[in-house]
């Protein structure tokens, strides 16, 4: 069985002002420390950080996601604050976040400058587990043809310093200045995934593999392959919905793989540009499927998705879960635009806020 871990940020807001909390949430680390599971701080003091366990399944998964939430929420509320998980924050400002106070983040902050402040983002991140090294590269490459898909499911971040972008998923727009960042290059080994990865660092373009910033690769701690294009999930749910995804995709390529099933590799381009496409529209407009380069309806690309991951789905016992949750999205829409509807309902940001929120840690 493939395990699944999940990493999901959090910004810590002033429910009172709808703005960052500045310095975070009060006696933090009590909450900090365990090699796996449990709390960190991000490079901003307002941005934090959960981790799951190792999770044999989605129900543990979702069990994991809401305790971790409601421990950070109970934490925060101590001090007058909430917590928000969406790729941006609509009220924040870059300029006044504060950085934590860590040699590395120091040295992130002297290395990429302004780059690396303006990216006052959350993501979502889940790890599958993959002991092999070289199977994990073949995967990596086959599941790039449907991140695209991935990100326009979770797009949360349609606001940025108190402007609408124009996106659904503008987070993803602000990792492009990183020098290591968007879809991963095609690799055909291993050794070869290392070797690239060295040649970067030698090169001064990145000080270490933590700097690896593309949209899916491997894990650095442990021996899984991570996902990273999400937005941060809103509705817990949704971050179900991505661990499921993700699972199912690593399943359904490895026994591709298995098969001697062939595998063209997509175009960068065309990647590039899915990716970009599913970051300006999410579920609002046709998007691109990167195998066929057809522009089509979101809901049909959906609905391709669901039919290639069917099997390994079924046979994760995940089926019906990811299918309601897809038929939530589907109906309640995306984060992204529920924000939007609560801004042109209301007009105002905060009113934006106070429902991320709520839906952060519902009641219940």
């Amino acid at each position: 069985m493939l395990t699944i871990g999940v990493e999901e940020e959090f910004f810590v807001v002033d429910p009172r002002t709808r703005d960052l909390a500045l310095q975070g949430i009060p006696n933090f680390e009590e909450l900090e420390g365990g090699d796996i599971r449990g709390f960190d701080r991000e490079f901003q003091e307002a941005v934090v950080e959960s981790r799951t366990g190792v999770c044999e399944d989605l129900s543990q998964v979702r069990t994991e996601v809401q305790d971790l939430r409601k421990t950070l929420a109970r934490a925060a509320s101590e001090g007058g604050l909430s917590v928000v998980s969406a790729g941006t924050l609509p009220t924040a400002d870059w300029r006044i976040a504060r950085t934590t106070k860590k040699v590395r983040y120091e040295e992130i902050s002297q290395h990429y400058h302004d780059v690396v402040h303006r990216r006052l983002t959350c993501g979502c991140h889940v790890h599958i587990g993959i002991k092999d090294r070289d199977l994990a590269v073949q995967v990596l490459n086959r599941v790039l043809d449907w991140l695209p898909s991935l990100l326009a499911i979770s797009a949360s971040s349609p606001f940025y310093e108190g402007f609408s972008t124009g996106y659904q998923s503008y987070r993803s727009l602000l990792w492009g200045g990183f020098p290591v960042a968007g879809p991963p290059p095609v690799h055909n080994s291993h050794t070869q995934y290392v070797d690239t990865i060295q040649t970067l660092i030698k090169s001064g373009a990145i000080l270490d593999e933590g700097h690896v910033y593309w949209d899916v690769r491997l894990g650095i701690k442990f021996n899984t392959l991570e996902f990273r294009i999400a937005d941060a999930c809103t509705d817990p749910g949704d971050t179900v919905l991505q661990a499921g995804l993700c699972r199912a995709l690593v399943l359904t390529c490895m026994r591709e793989i298995e098969n001697g099933l062939p595998h063209m590799p997509a175009r960068p381009e065309l990647l590039r540009a899915a990716t970009w496409k599913s970051a300006r529209s999410g579920l609002n407009d046709a998007l691109i499927d990167v195998r066929t380069g057809e522009l089509m309806p979101a809901d049909v690309l959906l609905r391709r998705l669901l039919e290639y991951l069917e099997i390994a789905l079924r046979d994760l016992g995940d089926w019906d879960t990811v299918r309601q949750l897809t038929e939530k999205i589907r109906r309640q829409g995306t984060s992204a635009q529920r924000q939007c509807r609560a801004f042109a309902s209301a007009g105002r940001l905060e009113c934006v806020v106070d429902r991320l929120i709520k839906d952060t840690v519902p009641a219940g």
